[in-house]
């Protein structure tokens, strides 16, 4: 499982740096055609349905506990002497394919988990995860990817109150009539405070940083175009999450129930 979550990180990381080397030798992209407003919508409801489990893995709503939907093989130690579940590791992969009319979907990944304990009891867990959902279909070609390591902190006894510190990467590749779209997104967790006492993940505080590449090719045009945006991702609690984008230099009010977003 390591070796399949580092060979996603890898896989991530070499296609950034290519992407980023490559961009001196493609036409610049034209800005106006992007749609900042619904780029915004999509990072920032994006990293909540990550940690909600929407792609597989942790659903944060369900507290300090293993995602009752993966199986518990026991990998490594088990702590006796403080606790059963104190360094208790789920450590599994899966591969499933379902078939909708003429839509193939098949979902696969690596998934691990472990329990952590301060003192005597769980109070934590740690997540180091790869997935990826495909759809294909006589007109398109869709990957979605999600690579988490990240540490989630009870805060409070009711375990209502965690921190979450740590990295999510998405990637999102489609290829349909239109042409091709790859959206990378990564995401620097810094300190969020998630309230979960309505079960509805509520980010109170917090922020992500942000390192964005957009690439597109149109149908018919022989050139990519390439994007490259950094922002900062900054939770304001009442599931409200400030967006702001550099370039274009441009700020978002985006509602994370919703999805409304709102110009600064």
């Amino acid at each position: 499982m390591k070796s399949g979550f580092t060979r996603m990180l890898l896989l991530l990381a070499v296609v950034y740096c290519y992407t980023s080397c490559k961009k001196s030798a493609i036409k610049p992209v034209d800005k106006t055609n992007t749609d900042y407003a619904a780029l915004s919508k999509q990072i920032a409801l994006n990293l909540v349905q990550s940690i909600s489990g929407k792609y597989g893995g942790a659903n944060i709503n369900e507290g300090i506990k293993a995602p009752s939907h993966i199986s518990s093989n026991h990998s490594g130690p088990v702590l006796f002497s403080v606790n059963p579940l104190c360094g208790y590791t789920i450590d599994t992969t899966y591969n499933t394919t379902a078939t909708a009319g003429d839509t193939t979907k098949t979902f696969f990944g690596n998934f691990k988990f472990v329990y952590t304990c301060s003192t005597t009891i769980p109070d934590g867990y740690l997540v180091h995860d790869s997935l990826m959902n495909t759809e294909k279909g006589p007109l398109f070609n869709n990957k979605y990817t999600t690579a988490q390591n990240y540490k989630v902190k009870a805060l409070d006894q009711t375990y209502k109150l965690v921190s979450m510190d740590g990295y999510l990467y998405s990637l999102v590749e489609t290829v349909n009539s239109v042409g091709y779209n790859y959206v990378y997104i990564g995401y620097k967790l810094q300190g969020l405070k998630v309230d979960v006492s309505s079960g509805s993940a509520d980010v109170i505080s917090g922020t992500a940083l942000l390192n964005i590449t957009l690439v597109r090719q149109d149908k018919g045009w022989p050139d990519n175009t390439i994007n490259m945006i950094a922002g900062t991702l900054e939770y304001l609690g009442n599931h409200m999450a400030k967006l702001t984008l550099t370039p274009p230099n441009k700020s978002y009010l985006v509602n994370l129930l919703t999805g409304e977003v709102t110009a600064l």
